[in-house]
C-alpha cells in the first residue's frame, strides 16, 4: 500500500514538472518572439544577446522533447553542425550567426497560429460543413472542395490545415475513402507551398536565394493553379469509371442543410484581405515579407474577431489552447529551422558547400535547364528515401548562386520551392504525409510515395516546361 502511494506521488511529481516545463517553453517562446520583432526597431546589443540567451534556452528544451522523424533530422543536423565549428575553430561570432540564422522563421511560425484563432472560432466551420451537406455528392465534388479548402486555410495556418480540414471533411460520406480523402488534403495543402508567404517554404527560400516575394509571387501562383489542375485531372482519370449508386439518394436527402452564406463570403474576404494586407506592407516599407507576416500575425487576428464582435474569444484562446497547446507543439518547428540555420552556417564556413556547386558544374555544367532537372528530380528521389526537404534545401541554397548559371534569383526561388512542395507530398519525414497517415491510419509510404507519386513526377515535369519556357522568353 505504502509502495503503492509512493510510486502515484512520483508519477504525479513527475506530471507537475512536465508541466512546468512545458509551460516555461511556451513563454520563452512567445517572449522571443515578441522581443525578436521589437529590436527590429530598438536595435540594441544588449537585446540582442538577450534573444540569443533565451534561443539556446529554448533550443535545449525543445531538443529533450522532440519526437518523430523531426527527432532524427535536428540531432543529426545540430550534431553534423557542431562537429564541423568545433572542428574548423568557428570563432564566437561565427557561433552566435549560426544559431540566429533561422530565428526569424522560429518568429513567424511562433505566430502565424494566432490567424488560426478567427479561423476556428468565427463561426466558418459549421458553414463549410453545410456546403459539404447541400452540394457535395460525387467524389470530383469532394475533392475540388477538400483540396480548396486545404490550399485556402493552408496559407493561415500551415500544418495545423490536416486536421482542421479532416474534421471538416467528415462531414461528407465520400470521407470514408481513405485515398480520395488523402490527396485531396495533402494536394491542396501543396499548393500554397509554392507560393505563400507565410509557409516556412517560401520563408526559407526568399531568404536563401534573396528573391523578392513581390516578383515571385505571380509565378509562384501559377505554379500552384498547374499543380492543382493536375491533381484534379489525375483524381478524375482515375474515379471515371467508379459509379456511386447513392448520390441520387445522398443529393435529396441532405440538400436541406443550412449554409451560412454570409460566413462562407466573410472567410474569404479576410483570407484575400490578409494576403493583400502582407503584400502592399512589403512593397510599401520595404521590410521583409517574413517579418511582415509575423507583425501581421499579431494584429490582424485582433482586428478580424474585433470586427466580427469575438474579441474575447482571442484573449481567452490565447491563453488556453495557443498557450497550452500550439506553443508546446512549435518544439519540431524550433529545432529543424534552428537545425538547418546551423547546418547551412557549418557547411559555408567549413568551405564544404564549395563543392557542391562543383559537383553540380560537373553533372549539368552552366546549362539552366539541366540544373533545374537536376535540382528538382534530385530533391524529389531524396523526399522518396526519407530526407526531408529542409535538408536539401538548405544546402542547395545555401551554396548554388543563381548568378553562375545565369538564371535570376526569382528562378532559383522557384526551383527551390517546387523542389520543396513536391518532395514534402511524399517524403515519409514530413510533417503533413505522417499527419495524414495518423488520420486516415494508412502508412507513410502509402499516403506519400503510391498515392502521389504519379502526381508529382507529373507535377515537376510541367513545371520544369513552363520555368524553362518563361526563361526562354526572358520572363524569369
Amino acid at each position: 500500500m505504502l509502495y503503492n502511494a509512493e510510486v502515484l506521488y512520483s508519477k504525479g511529481k513527475a506530471f507537475g514538472m512536465t508541466v512546468l516545463a512545458t509551460r516555461i517553453r511556451s513563454v520563452i517562446t512567445f517572449s522571443l518572439a515578441i522581443i525578436y520583432l521589437s529590436n527590429l526597431y530598438i536595435q540594441s546589443d544588449l537585446i540582442g544577446d538577450l534573444t540569443l540567451i533565451l534561443l539556446v534556452i529554448l533550443l535545449s528544451l525543445s531538443l529533450a522533447v522532440v519526437t518523430g522523424s523531426a527527432k532524427v533530422i535536428s540531432y543529426v543536423s545540430c550534431g553534423l553542425s557542431i562537429s564541423l565549428l568545433i572542428y574548423y575553430h568557428a570563432p564566437l561570432s561565427i557561433w552566435k550567426q549560426a544559431l540566429q540564422e533561422n530565428l526569424y522563421l522560429v518568429v513567424m511560425f511562433t505566430l502565424v497560429p494566432l490567424l488560426g484563432i478567427p479561423i476556428q472560432y468565427g463561426g466558418y466551420f459549421e458553414s463549410l460543413q453545410g456546403v459539404f451537406k447541400r452540394y457535395v455528392h460525387s467524389n470530383s465534388q469532394f475533392y475540388l472542395l477538400v483540396s480548396f479548402i486545404s490550399a485556402f486555410i493552408g496559407v493561415l495556418v500551415n500544418m495545423a490545415v490536416v486536421p482542421l480540414v479532416h474534421q471538416i471533411s467528415l462531414a461528407s460520406d465520400k470521407s470514408s475513402n481513405k485515398k480520395l480523402l488523402s490527396v485531396a488534403i495533402s494536394r491542396g495543402f501543396t499548393t500554397s507551398m509554392f507560393w505563400a508567404p507565410t509557409t516556412a517554404t517560401i520563408a526559407l527560400v526568399i531568404q536563401l536565394t534573396g528573391a523578392k516575394w513581390t516578383l515571385f509571387f505571380p509565378f509562384g501562383i501559377l505554379c500552384a493553379i498547374i499543380a492543382g489542375l493536375i491533381g484534379y485531372s489525375l483524381m478524375m482519370l482515375e474515379e471515371r469509371k467508379v459509379e456511386n449508386s447513392l448520390t441520387t439518394v445522398v443529393a435529396t436527402v441532405e440538400s436541406t442543410a443550412e449554409i451560412n452564406l454570409r460566413k462562407v463570403i466573410e472567410l474569404t474576404v479576410f483570407g484575400i484581405a490578409l494576403i493583400a494586407l502582407i503584400a502592399i506592407v512589403s512593397i510599401l516599407t520595404g521590410i521583409s515579407t517574413i517579418i511582415v507576416v509575423s507583425l501581421v500575425s499579431l494584429v490582424f487576428p485582433v482586428i478580424w474577431l474585433g470586427l466580427i464582435r469575438r474579441l474575447p474569444v482571442l484573449c481567452r484562446e490565447f491563453r488556453g489552447d495557443y498557450f497550452i497547446e500550439r506553443l508546446p507543439r512549435m518544439k519540431n518547428e524550433i529545432v529543424l529551422f534552428v537545425g538547418a540555420g546551423l547546418f547551412a552556417t557549418s557547411i559555408s564556413y567549413s568551405h564544404l558547400g564549395d563543392y557542391v556547386p562543383l559537383f553540380l558544374n560537373l553533372i549539368v555544367g552552366s546549362n539552366a535547364f539541366l540544373l533545374t532537372l537536376f535540382i528538382i528530380f534530385g530533391s524529389l528521389i531524396l523526399a522518396f528515401l526519407g530526407v526531408h526537404p529542409i535538408i536539401t534545401i538548405t544546402i542547395l541554397g545555401g551554396t548554388v548562386k543563381a548568378a553562375a548559371y545565369g538564371v535570376t534569383p526569382t528562378y532559383m526561388a522557384l526551383i527551390l520551392a517546387i523542389s520543396w512542395a513536391v518532395g514534402i507530398s511524399v517524403s515519409p519525414s514530413a510533417a503533413n504525409v505522417i499527419a495524414i497517415s495518423g488520420l486516415t491510419q494508412q502508412s507513410p509510404i502509402q499516403v506519400g510515395f503510391h498515392w502521389n507519386g504519379l502526381y508529382v513526377v507529373i507535377v515537376s515535369t510541367v513545371l520544369i516546361m513552363i520555368l524553362t519556357m518563361f526563361s526562354a522568353v526572358g520572363l524569369l
